[in-house]
């Protein structure tokens, strides 16, 4: 069941997080981590290969970004064209989750699943991994910078505090102060709008 979404909302994983179980004698193992970029994923799936190194397959999906600069990628190393990837991908498509990298590894026991039963089988690994992870939810933000007069230090912190924003770094120059901070995306013309009333216009966006 897919999670729902708010305007400005999207639910992730919150942490690397695993699961196993036994499917006609072979053992499935899913482990899944919060990913944002496509080389934090390779480097993710890189990690599993080397940890179960000696398994028969270790497929995996992962989706990073949102909109249009959403990617995603699907591999079945080995496994019948279709069968592994896929169904992980759709997995994580239907939680609704967004930035993430599942790792199916899977160690052959004997009896042949099948193409229907391959697919069941990585699906389902993948759904069951999502319902046992802690999912948290997160905002889509926008970075914004701005300077402001020693004056109005305090002011801006009072207007950074009011909007839960998160302030990702402060520069002091010899007149002025640069803020870097991430404002939710649904407050971000108001948070420029508070910020430029509070301090009487003495703020430069860049």
């Amino acid at each position: 069941m897919a999670l729902k979404l708010g305007q400005d909302q999207y639910y992730q994983v919150k942490s690397l997080c695993r699961y196993e179980e036994k499917v006609k004698g072979s053992r499935f193992i899913a482990t899944a981590r919060p990913v944002t970029t496509e080389a934090e994923a390779n480097a993710f799936i890189e990690e599993i290969k080397k940890e179960f190194h000696d398994a028969t397959h270790n497929c995996y999906a992962w989706k990073v970004g949102f909109g249009r600069s959403q990617r995603y990628r699907y591999y079945d190393d080995g496994e019948p064209s279709g069968t592994a990837g896929l169904p992980i991908l759709k997995s994580i498509d239907a939680r609704g989750v967004a930035n993430a990298c599942i790792v199916v590894t899977r160690y052959f026991g004997g009896s042949k699943l099948g193409t229907g039963g391959l697919m069941r089988a990585y699906g389902k690994m993948a759904a069951d991994l999502l319902r046992s992870c802690e999912i948290e939810k997160r905002f889509f933000t926008e970075s914004l910078v701005f300077e402001a007069q020693f004056d109005f230090v305090n002011v801006v912190h009072n207007v950074i505090n009011t909007f839960e924003a998160e302030l990702k770094g402060t520069n002091y120059g010899e007149n002025v102060v640069t803020f870097s901070v991430e404002v939710k995306a649904s407050q971000l013309n108001a948070f420029r709008t508070k910020l430029t009333d509070a301090t009487n216009g003495q703020v430069r966006f860049r």
